[in-house]
């Protein structure tokens, strides 16, 4: 399967789904559309499980979702801005609040050391205290099947992400890498060789990708999709 034009569709159909909802984060939605992509058409293996920490990036995994036909297309509109845990429609955690994503996953992964568990995380909720103290316990388990990715698009809610996560993870004894977060061959070649640690990703991507006046900027965060724009 082509990657690349998988990951296009799913951008365009991402945008269709947020303007007819009239809601939603779109600039987060768009930063995270390759990684959802490597992870549930190479990467993930049946048994493996994700959770989108950053909840409000929900279209992309919704509309993945329903690509992947997991999720048919009626149900998925009528789901909420962030997601409420439901394993049939494979949500596996309600992440609407912050930083509580990679703490289940390691619940997860403590359980079940026989899957891989994968959190998608945004650079903006790596300020929430509940991340490091997860970091800090996924560390001293040694918990290699936990798997975490950093959305690095440089923005939260209401200002610039921080440059030192990295450094934080690698601190708390992680295993650090770093990759294109848009290009999936770059995106499989990074998260796939195993460790003795936990590892994260630090996947640099652009917020707003694809709608080029919401490209790297901190508005595009609750900014709404117009029918312009869609176009």
């Amino acid at each position: 399967m082509d990657l690349s034009e998988k990951s296009k569709t799913i951008r365009r159909k991402t945008l269709e789904y947020h303007e007819k909802q009239g809601w939603g984060h779109v600039g987060s939605s768009m930063s995270i559309i390759e990684i959802l992509t490597s992870l549930y058409y190479h990467l993930m293996k049946p048994e493996d499980k994700f959770i989108l920490s950053k909840g409000h990036a929900a279209p992309a995994l919704y509309v993945t979702l329903n690509e992947k036909n997991i999720l048919s297309t009626e149900k998925m509109l009528k789901l909420e801005e962030h997601p409420s845990i439901n394993k049939d429609f494979g949500i596996e955690a309600t992440t609407g609040s912050l930083g509580h994503g990679l703490g289940i996953g390691l619940g997860m992964a403590f359980a079940s050391p026989d899957k891989n568990i994968f959190v998608l995380l945004g650079d903006g909720e790596c300020e929430e205290g509940s991340v490091w103290e997860t970091a800090r316990l996924a560390s001293e388990l040694r918990q290699n099947n936990l798997i975490a990715i950093v959305d690095c698009n440089g923005f939260q809610g209401f200002k610039e992400s921080s440059r030192k996560i990295g450094r934080k993870f690698n601190a708390f004894g992680w295993e650090v890498r770093e990759c294109n977060g848009h290009e999936c061959n770059e995106l499989i070649k990074c998260i796939n060789p195993k460790s003795k640690n936990p590892r994260v990703i630090l996947a640099r991507t652009i917020k707003g990708r694809g709608v080029k006046r919401m490209e790297n900027q901190l508005n595009s965060h609750y900014e709404k999709l117009t029918k312009e724009d869609l176009k």
